[in-house]
């Protein structure tokens, strides 16, 4: 689902920050000698870096073309051409220009980032990075990310973060006395205010259906998860535990109980709709559905609607994965790596990238526009109680080489198992050992 927010209100952003825009360099502090990193572009000879989006759409690309022509403003010689494909179109043609290398600038989502990175076709930007100003200013959080796929080296920025929390319906939970849920537990026992199509729990059935299992497992098994999130700390799977038991069969009562029959049909754009429009009560989604929801439904302060951590297990303890909302990679065959590079120092500084995160609806990947306020109060002022809270486990995603391999093989699996579950096609207990035979193998994890 595109991000809902009207190109207006993005241009309102771009005239708001246009004054701060002035006396940007195209240099970066690069001190490397390599000839694609000592570009000199000039009026005579200039220079045109090539950028492609993965999430195009009106919320970020009015932005990204406004930032792009202040750049130019202040840098003659440079160019930046912004390539916006449909979100549909854009694994296709990301790949192409990769592979035809007629791309500087790319945000490799999906499975293309690790086919890149193996393919060579990413540079690494590192030592000239890190000796940048939007470097500095980055949290700690996003420079360990940076780092993430080999120590001390770096593919790609991010560009902002996604965090799950609960979207709540307040105003239904408080009509029928009852408490907003903080556990799993609490979700079904909540089944007995439902009525005619309105129901519960937003459950995800398509794409991604296993995030759904993912939530409730690691929540019954915490504390007692290493750093990979899929193992227990004495390096057991933990889908062959007595915990996961408990917890899959407790959801999928969630999904013949207390949630509607068509979500075995919903992914992403499905279920936040299946919120707003009050056919589920509880959602469990990223913070960028903050924007569609006060779009489609109403703004929060009218209070029909909150913010909730996502639900807990029996100890009180909940987890998920912190994922990138995107990241910005500098192309191998890029022959002006060095100009590529400044224009991302510039992107990934503020107020540019406060905007950035503002109008696009990611949480942000610097210090400065983490203390901004907008992010502190409102719907927004969750995720300071998300990451103050010891009892709500982070993990950055997959680890390692070896874990990617493993996660990728059996990614399409999981979701085709979740289905065959909600269709009573499968069992929990098959489930859960299929799971452990594959994913679970601890010679899976790095």
């Amino acid at each position: 689902m595109s991000k809902l927010i009207t190109s207006r209100k993005a241009a309102a952003v771009i005239a708001s920050l246009a004054i701060a825009f002035a006396g940007i360099s195209a240099t970066s502090s690069s001190a490397a000698t390599a000839k694609d990193w000592s570009c000199k572009p000039t009026k005579a000879k200039p220079v045109t870096v090539r950028m492609i989006e993965y999430f195009a759409g009106p919320a970020r690309t009015p932005l990204l073309n406004a930032f792009a022509r202040q750049y130019e403003a202040a840098n003659p010689g440079v160019k930046i051409d912004l390539i916006s494909p449909s979100q549909a179109d854009s694994p296709a043609k990301i790949t192409q220009l990769l592979q035809a290398k007629n791309i500087d600038i790319l945000e490799p989502a999906g499975a293309i980032y690790s086919q890149a990175v193996v393919a060579g076709q990413l540079a690494d930007i590192a030592p000239q990075f890190k000796k940048t100003k939007a470097y500095k200013f980055l949290t700690p959080y996003t420079k360990e990310m940076a780092e993430q796929t080999t120590k001390g080296k770096i593919y790609g920025i991010g560009n902002g973060y996604y965090t799950k929390a609960s979207f709540v319906r307040a105003d239904r939970f408080k009509a029928a006395g009852l408490a907003i849920p903080k556990t799993w537990q609490d979700i079904y026992d909540a089944k007995k205010i439902q009525k005619d199509n309105e129901y519960i729990y937003a459950m995800r059935g398509a794409a991604a259906a296993h995030s759904q299992a993912f939530f409730i497992i690691h929540a019954y098994l915490a504390p007692n998860l290493n750093v990979t999130g899929l193992q227990t700390k004495d390096g057991k799977s933990i889908f062959s535990t007595p915990e996961a038991q408990t917890a899959m069969d407790l959801l999928l009562k969630i999904w013949k109980e207390a949630a509607p029959a068509a979500s075995v049909a919903w992914g992403y754009p499905e279920m936040v709709k299946g919120f707003h429009t009050g056919v589920a009560n509880y959602l469990i989604q990223d913070n960028e559905v903050i924007q569609i929801v006060e779009e489609n439904f109403e703004p929060y302060a009218k209070g029909n609607w909150t913010m909730a951590q996502i639900p807990k297990g029996p100890k009180g303890y909940s987890a998920q994965f912190i994922g990138a909302g995107g990241l910005w990679s500098i192309a191998q065959a890029s022959k002006c790596k060095n100009v590529a590079l400044g224009f991302l120092d510039f992107i990934t500084q503020d107020p540019q990238h406060s905007a950035f995160a503002r109008a696009y609806g990611v949480g942000p990947v610097t210090t400065t526009a983490a203390n901004d306020p907008f992010f502190k109060k409102g719907a927004w002022s969750i995720y300071s109680k998300i990451n103050a809270d010891p009892k709500e486990l982070k993990f950055s995603g997959v680890r390692g080489p070896k874990l990617t391999a493993c996660y990728g093989a059996i990614y399409g699996q999981l979701d085709k198992d979740m289905a065959k579950l909600y269709t009573g096609d499968l069992t929990t207990t098959q489930l859960l050992k299929g799971w452990a035979d594959g994913l679970g193998k601890a010679d899976c994890i790095d």
